[in-house]
C-alpha cells in the first residue's frame, strides 16, 4: 500500500478516534493490520488519534463528583440556565469543589419557591453536593461533574461578561416574535432561529416528529448553511470576498454562542467554517472531510458526546448525505425517477434513511414518511430561516416593518403545522420497529454501506456486488426475528408486572400500580404487537389512567370473573376514543390455550388470582 491508497485520511483519523474511545484494543488491532499487512507505515498518525480518543474519554469518566458532599456551600458563577418540565430552575454553576479546590461544574435544580438566578450573576448555594447518579452520561457531556438541589441560595453580583450580553440580545430577540406573532408559532421560530424550546407546544412538535422534520426545530447544518452563504453574499458586495469570510465565520461563532451553543449548532458551525474558508486557500469543498474535521473537534472537547443521540443523529444524516447521495441518485435512475427531482430527492432520501438507524436504536420507531415530508418543505426552509432572522432584527429598531414581514413566518409555520397533521393521520406514520441491539444497529449499518458499495459499480460488476447487498439484508431481517422472537422463554420484571415471551406470544401478568412506563419502554424495544395482559387483580377507577396508558398496546385482556360488570365500564371508559381490545373473564380451574402457550387459572384470597403459565 502507496501513501495515496487512503483517500481521505482525516475520515480515517476520525474513524479510529472514534474506536479509541470506543474499542481500542480493536482500534490498535486494525493498525497493526494496516502496518504488517499492508505496509502503510503513516499509520502511527491513526494510532495517535485512537490513544487520545482513549485517554480523553478516560479523563471524563473519571473527572467528576462520586460522593455525597452534606451541608456544604458552594459559590461560583452561573454559567447557563434553563428550566426543567417540572418548572423548576435549572442552572449551571462554575466555581471551586469545596474539598478539592479544583474548578468544577455543577447542575444546580432550584425549587419554584427560591430566588432564580441570572445568567453570568455570583451565588452561594447550599445543600448536598450529590454525585451523577443515573444523569451520567446526560450530564457528563455537558461537563457536569456533580448536581445540587439546593436549600438555600444567596445571590450577588452579575458579571457583564459577553456571555450576557449575547444572552440579553437573545432575549429581545425572542421577545420581538412574542409580541408579534401568537404563541405557538411564536414558539417555533424561537426554537428555530434561537435555540429556545422552552414554550415549544408538546403537541406541535410531536407533529413534527411525525412528519420527520422536527430538526428544522433545532439550529443545525441546514439553518448555519443558509445564513452562512446568505451572509457571504450580502457582504462581498460591499467588502473583498476573503474579508467577508473572516466576518461571516466570527458572527457565526458569536451566534452559536447566543443560541446556546448545542451539539448540532457546534458541529454545523465548524462545517460552515471549512465551507466558507476553503474560499481563503481556493480549495474544494469536501463534505466526509469536513464533517470528520468537526467530529474530531468536538469529541476533543468532550468524548462523550459521542452517545448523545444529537450527535449521532446529526452525524449520521452528513454522512448518509456523502456516502449515499451518489448511489441513491443512480438507483433512482434506474427506476426512471424524473431527472428535474433526482438530486433533491436523493439528498433528502440519503440524509433520512441514515437517521432511520439511530431512531430505530434509540426511539423504537422510525418515521416512515420523513423523506416526503422534508420535500414537502424544503422549498420554504430558507425563506422562514432568513425571515425568522429578519423579523427579530428589524423587530428592535422598527416594530412596523417587523408585523408586516411576520406574515410570511406566520402563514409558512401554518402551512407546516396543516402538513404535519396530514401526514400524522397517514397510516404506520410512526412504524414501530424495536430497537436497542448493538449487533441489529450495526448490520443495518452494514446494509446501507454495502447499498453504496454496490451501486458506485457499473455492468457485471454491479451484478455481483448486489449479491452481498442482499445477503447483508437477510442478516439484518434474521437478527430482527431473532432479536423480537427468542427461541426459549425469557422472563423479565417491572415494579408491578411480569413479562414471559415465546417467539411471537408475549404475556403481561400484572396489575395497573405503577412501572407502566417500563412496560410501554419494553414493549416497544422488542416491538410487540401480539401481546395478551392478564391482571392479577380487578382495576379500580383509580387506575384509570393507568389503564389508558397500557391497554392499546394489548390484543387480548384476561380478567378474573368476578370483576365482570363493574370492570367492564371502567374498561369502556379507558377507551372511549379507542377500538377495544378483547375482554375475557376467567374462572378458578380454567385452562385457556394459544399457540404454544398455555394459561391455568386458579383463586386466592380477596377476589385475586394466581396464574401458571405453560409455554412451549
Amino acid at each position: 500500500m502507496n501513501k495515496h491508497a487512503i483517500k481521505r485520511p482525516i475520515v480515517w483519523a476520525f474513524g479510529f478516534f472514534i474506536a479509541g474511545i470506543t474499542m481500542p484494543f480493536f482500534a490498535l488491532l486494525a493498525c497493526v493490520v494496516l502496518y504488517w499487512v499492508y505496509r502503510y507505515k503513516p499509520v502511527f498518525i491513526f494510532a495517535v488519534f485512537f490513544v487520545v480518543g482513549a485517554w480523553r474519554v478516560e479523563q471524563s469518566v473519571f473527572s467528576h463528583t462520586y460522593e455525597i458532599i452534606a451541608d456544604v456551600a458552594f459559590s461560583g458563577v452561573v454559567v447557563d440556565t434553563g428550566y426543567t418540565a417540572g418548572g423548576n430552575q435549572r442552572a449551571v454553576v462554575r466555581g471551586l469543589h469545596p474539598s478539592t479546590g479544583r474548578r468544577v461544574r455543577v447542575m444546580a435544580y432550584i425549587r419554584p419557591h427560591l430566588p432564580h438566578v441570572r445568567l453570568g450573576q455570583e451565588v452561594t448555594m447550599m445543600g448536598e453536593l450529590l454525585p451523577l447518579g443515573h444523569q451520567f452520561q446526560q450530564l457528563r457531556s455537558q461537563k457536569i461533574d456533580a448536581t445540587m438541589w439546593p436549600e438555600n441560595i444567596n445571590r450577588g453580583d452579575v458579571r457583564r461578561t459577553p456571555m450576557v450580553f449575547l444572552r440579553e440580545f437573545r432575549d429581545s430577540l425572542a421577545s420581538v416574535y412574542d409580541q408579534i406573532l401568537p404563541q405557538r408559532e411564536s414558539a417555533v421560530i424561537k426554537s428555530m432561529v434561537l435555540g429556545d424550546r422552552l414554550d415549544l407546544d408538546r403537541e406541535l412538535a410531536d407533529l413534527y416528529r411525525v412528519m420527520g422534520i422536527f430538526h428544522i426545530l433545532s439550529i443545525s447544518g441546514l439553518h448555519i448553511t443558509v445564513l452562512m452563504l446568505a451572509a457571504n453574499r450580502l457582504l462581498s458586495l460591499v467588502v473583498a470576498e476573503r474579508r467577508s469570510v473572516g466576518i461571516v465565520i466570527a458572527v457565526m461563532v458569536l451566534y452559536c454562542l447566543m443560541t446556546g451553543a448545542a451539539v448540532a449548532t457546534v458541529r454545523a458551525v465548524t462545517m460552515g467554517g471549512v465551507l466558507v474558508g476553503a474560499k481563503l486557500f481556493y480549495r474544494d469543498y469536501d463534505l466526509l472531510a469536513s464533517v470528520s474535521f468537526a467530529g474530531i473537534v468536538l469529541l476533543l472537547h468532550e468524548p462523550l458526546y459521542l452517545s448523545n443521540v444529537g450527535f449521532q443523529l446529526s452525524f449520521a444524516a452528513v454522512f448518509g448525505i456523502g456516502v449515499l447521495t451518489q448511489p441513491v441518485k443512480r438507483l433512482l435512475a434506474m427506476l426512471n425517477c424524473p431527472r428535474m427531482l433526482q438530486t433533491e430527492l436523493a439528498v433528502g432520501t440519503a440524509a433520512v434513511v441514515s437517521t432511520y438507524i439511530v431512531f430505530a436504536h434509540h426511539f423504537f420507531e422510525i418515521p416512515l414518511y420523513s423523506v416526503l415530508g422534508n420535500l414537502v418543505v424544503a422549498p420554504t426552509v430558507a425563506l422562514i430561516i432568513v425571515s425568522g432572522i429578519l423579523v427579530g432584527l428589524i423587530g428592535l429598531v422598527f416594530m412596523p416593518g417587523a408585523e408586516l414581514l411576520s406574515g410570511v413566518v406566520y402563514f409558512i409555520l401554518r402551512f407546516y403545522e396543516a402538513a404535519a397533521v396530514f401526514f400524522s393521520e397517514l397510516p404506520f406514520a410512526m412504524l414501530t420497529t424495536g430497537g436497542g441491539n448493538l449487533m441489529v444497529s450495526a448490520l443495518a449499518v452494514m446494509v446501507l454501506c454495502t447499498f453504496a458499495y454496490a451501486f458506485h459499480a457499473f455492468g457485471d460488476e454491479l451484478k455481483k456486488r448486489m449479491g452481498y447487498f442482499v445477503v447483508s439484508i437477510a442478516l439484518l431481517i434474521a437478527a430482527v426475528f431473532f432479536h423480537q422472537n427468542p427461541m426459549r422463554m425469557q422472563l423479565t420484571e417491572f415494579e408491578n408486572y411480569t413479562v414471559k415471551r415465546l417467539g411471537g406470544d408475549t404475556l403481561v401478568l400484572g396489575a395497573p400500580h405503577g412501572g407502566e412506563i417500563q412496560l410501554i419502554d419494553y414493549l416497544d424495544r422488542y416491538a410487540v404487537r401480539r401481546a395478551s395482559l392478564l391482571l392479577t387483580t380487578p382495576p379500580h377507577p383509580n387506575d384509570t389512567a393507568r389503564l389508558e396508558q397500557i391497554l392499546p398496546r394489548f390484543q387480548t385482556i384476561y380478567l378474573p370473573a368476578h370483576a365482570e360488570g363493574t370492570t367492564l365500564s371502567l374498561m369502556e371508559l379507558a377507551f372511549y376514543e379507542l377500538d377495544m381490545p378483547t375482554v375475557v373473564y376467567l374462572h378458578h380451574g380454567d385452562i385457556r390455550t394459544r399457540n404454544d402457550v398455555e394459561v391455568q387459572v386458579f383463586a386466592l384470597p380477596l377476589g385475586q388470582f394466581e396464574y401458571k403459565i405453560r409455554m412451549g
